[in-house]
């Protein structure tokens, strides 16, 4: 019996390495150059070690088109704009899904990101009037409100002369807004470093790398044993805490509970109700969205709207304590628009064109999501004279596309006018901090105006300044989709008018 079970483990590791190598020679059997995999990781390995360096050398190497793998899944990394434009935009019908997450596990899984085209194209028809202008007006009350407790919060550091973790404290101020604007949540988020659900969002990424998900890598074809595992570790508990409340909450708006400023949940729970939709083969008798999607959705804007939002203000206030000038810009251009105001709406925020422009040049230097921006081609095609087969992923090098000379001269240097009116936008494969195409980021909107409504309120209070903690260049790390900062972005505060 030893015997035979050696015999069949010995085959099964067997079949298992030719089974990987088959799979690995998948660029090979096309002509596309790219680095030489590991049998395990692929080229997982490097990439996790540091993956904005990694890329930069596969790039100066390989050239604009070359493949690479994660574990045993093909990825074409994509740095040629013009395909990258065509892929994405004028053939987003082949590639229109994102790759398969290797652990498909709720609430992740019905969430917009991860959803296959027919239900995504559901979804999003119902979210899209969340993150319309209207929208977005209805919640500056909301947004105003936490920003003007975010400035109370770095006043105390202010006068007390104190370092801050701009990093830090925006995760409290981004996590306060979207509980508030998507939930009607009140949380002290701001205040209270212990605030239960701002503990369980940081356990999210910090145990989302754990045996469980690097197995669900490893060994793709044994998912569905791996998914059996997941319940038993610290994420998945963490998980169930925050999709048990929000089914709480959602159970309280059933019974007539509602705030008075229809917040995100509002409605999508208007939308479940609205029954014979004009949708494509939409069953009459059925809600728009189940309960399984809309809960899912509900924890994805508070999962984004959390980490995405504090890493951009982080870097933007590292920026704008670096060149002092562009605050004293930022003021004037708020002065002499819009003199003796102390509240800013949305269409004021919309007409800040320097503001816009130190943002939008802050998230070229520092893009936030750097590896996310991704799709499975669906079929073969050629494109531009470049052959992409079925099955592969492709990505785009997003620190790359942002930092290169091709498109963006002396690209380290930050310069606002790049995003003038005068210039012209930029090439639309060039810049992606939000992402592109259809599938591009649904919450660009909501965090452009958090970012604008909280950075001019700061900046009216302070003047952000550099301390012997500051750490400049920042140290950037991208341990998932995410560029943070490594060791995070400390500053000092002055009171404008002590």
């Amino acid at each position: 019996a030893l015997v035979a079970a050696v015999v069949a483990l010995v085959t099964c590791v067997a079949w298992w390495i030719r089974d990987r190598r088959r799979k690995h020679s998948f660029f090979k059997n096309h002509g596309i150059l790219g680095p030489e995999p590991g049998l395990l990781w692929g080229n997982r390995k490097e990439l996790k070690k540091d993956a904005i360096n990694v890329m930069e050398k596969w790039i100066e190497q390989y050239g604009k088109v070359f493949g690479f793998y994660q574990s045993e899944v093909p990825f074409i990394a994509l740095s040629d704009v013009e395909i990258i434009k065509q892929c994405f935009i004028k053939e987003s019908n082949v590639f229109h899904d994102r790759p398969s997450i290797p652990l498909k596990v709720e609430p992740f899984a019905s969430s917009l990101p991860f959803l296959n085209a027919d239900t995504w194209k559901k979804v999003r028809t119902v979210l899209n009037p969340t993150f319309s202008a209207v929208k977005m007006k209805q919640m500056m009350q909301i947004m105003n409100a936490c920003t003007d407790e975010f400035v109370d919060v770095l006043d105390d550091y202010a006068k007390k002369g104190k370092v801050v973790d701009m990093f830090k404290v925006a995760q409290g101020l981004s996590l306060d807004v979207i509980t508030k604007c998507a939930l009607a949540w009140q949380v002290d988020s701001q205040r209270n470093p212990h605030e239960p659900l701002l503990r369980e969002v940081r356990n999210i990424f910090l145990s989302s790398d754990n045996f469980v998900t690097r197995a669900a890598f490893w060994f793709p074809s044994l998912n569905k044993l791996i998914e059996w595992l997941h319940p038993f570790t610290k994420l998945a508990r963490t998980l169930n805490n925050i999709t048990q409340n929000l089914s709480k909450v959602v159970h309280l708006r059933r019974s007539g509970i509602s705030p008075e400023v229809p917040d995100m949940l509002q409605l999508m729970l208007d939308a479940q109700t609205e029954k014979g939709s004009s949708a494509d083969d939409h069953d009459e008798n059925e809600p728009l969205i189940e309960d399984r999607l809309l809960i899912a959705n509900c924890f994805i804007f508070l999962i984004g709207g959390f980490d995405t939002t504090a890493v951009a203000l982080a870097y933007i206030m590292h920026i704008l304590a670096k060149y002092p000038e562009e605050q004293d810009n930022i003021l004037r251009e708020v002065t002499e628009a819009f003199p003796g105001k102390k509240e800013l709406g949305y269409d004021e925020l919309h007409r800040l064109k320097r503001l816009e422009m130190v943002i939008s040049e802050s998230l070229r230097l520092y893009p936030v999501i750097v590896t996310f921006v991704s799709r499975n081609c669906q079929q073969d095609i050629t494109v531009m004279g470049q052959f992409i087969p079925a099955g592969a992923n492709v990505t785009l090098p997003v620190w790359h596309l942002h930092h290169s000379a091709e498109h963006w001269p002396d690209p380290l240097k930050f310069d606002p006018e790049r995003f003038s009116e005068d210039k012209g936008k930029p090439h639309v494969g060039a810049y992606l901090p939000f992402g592109l195409g259809p599938r591009a980021c649904i919450g660009k909107r909501f965090a452009m105006l958090e970012l604008k409504a909280t950075v001019w309120k700061v900046l009216r209070s302070f003047r952000v300044v550099q301390c012997e903690e500051t750490q400049d260049p920042l140290k950037v790390v991208v341990p998932n989709a995410t560029a943070y900062p490594k060791d995070g972005v400390k500053l000092k505060l002055e009171l404008r008018n002590p």
